[in-house]
């Protein structure tokens, strides 16, 4: 890759980390603004949402619009115009030197490529020689974060391309770890959430095949998942799979989560009878979770003993919002 090229690159970076500074502070005005009666927490989503989108949209413009710098190309046309090689030259480039990465229209052009099955090839590649972990990183000088973005931008090509042939493989090797960071397993439920069709046999089987253990670790993230896919394409095998979860995940707060976010009204009666069977031994964080996940189903709480005498004091105190589990977070 030539130098000429990284510079179009870095200034590309440079421009787009102008442009999100500007719209986060923006947006961060905007935080105050919440109407009387809205949930704090979803009000901060939903800004964050908008934010997100607005930021997309700048940085799309700034990609596909003609530069005096490119001899009135996009950076679009100037990727569209390299060899596939040398489209990946830039994508690992942009993963470990540049802040945001690999830019979209980059991604797009290796999708778009017409080497379809080398575009592939490269990206199975890459995913598999990257590290996933900490440990796995063969060079103490690189930094874990950015050399995974190489995975991380090779898994959004492969949704571009729509090519769901690598569902199963990534889910056995994020399945082979004890645990991961947020913002690998965060990288890898953007590749399995799109694919439904595919993705849930595998995340159901993965969620009744491992119930002995606890449904920790990485099957914390599968539960998340499947919930992120679910709202979308609900279904009764989905229910089913979060129904196992909450029976016999050791922290059953993140079924709790993951079903109210899931929004079928008969878990409000399932956590009902969950608290009434378990009166004297339900810790109070998760007697909190399944209350609040109850109204916000639709449920009936007046009926229910509260064993810790404070539920209603708690709910008028002001929300912060909730610290969700792995999965949810973002990247660098």
């Amino acid at each position: 890759m030539t130098d000429a090229i990284k510079d179009i690159l870095k200034r590309y970076d440079e421009i787009a980390a102008i442009i999100l500074d500007q719209k986060v502070d923006e947006f961060s005005d905007r935080i105050g603004e919440k109407p009387e009666g809205t949930d704090d927490a979803t009000f901060e989503e939903y800004i964050q949402r908008l934010a997100k989108d607005e930021i997309d949209e700048a940085t799309r413009a700034l990609e596909e619009e003609p530069d005096e710098k490119l001899g009135d190309k996009s950076m679009h046309q100037l990727f569209d115009e390299m060899t596939l090689e040398e489209k990946f030259e830039c994508l690992e480039y942009c993963a470990t030197e540049l802040d945001r990465s690999a830019p979209s229209c980059l991604q797009q052009s290796i999708a778009d490529d017409a080497d379809r099955e080398g575009a592939k090839y490269k990206c199975a590649q890459i995913i598999g020689d990257s590290a996933w972990t900490d440990e796995e990183l063969d060079d103490e000088d690189k930094i874990f974060e950015m050399e995974f973005q190489k995975a991380k931008s090779c898994l959004e090509v492969l949704t571009k391309m729509g090519e769901a042939c690598y569902v199963k493989a990534v889910l056995d090797r994020f399945m082979s770890y004890p645990q991961t960071k947020d913002f690998v397993a965060d990288s890898i439920a953007g590749y399995i959430e799109a694919f439904p069709e595919v993705s849930v046999p595998f995340l159901t089987y993965i969620i009744e095949t491992n119930a002995d253990t606890g449904l920790e670790g990485p099957c914390e993230d599968v539960v998340i998942m499947l919930t992120a896919i679910g709202k979308d394409n609900p279904s009764e095998e989905i229910y089913d799979a979060l129904r196992r979860a909450f029976r016999f995940m050791t922290n059953k707060i993140y079924a709790v989560l993951c079903l109210a976010d899931y929004g079928d009204k008969r878990a409000a009666a399932m956590f009902k009878n969950y608290i009434n069977r378990n009166q004297d031994t339900i810790d109070r964080e998760l007697f909190y979770e399944m209350m609040s996940a109850i109204q916000n189903l639709g449920g009936d709480i007046s009926d229910i003993h509260d064993p810790f005498g404070d539920f209603q004091r708690k709910m008028q105190q002001p929300k912060s919002k909730p610290v969700k589990p792995a999965g949810y977070n973002g990247n660098k």
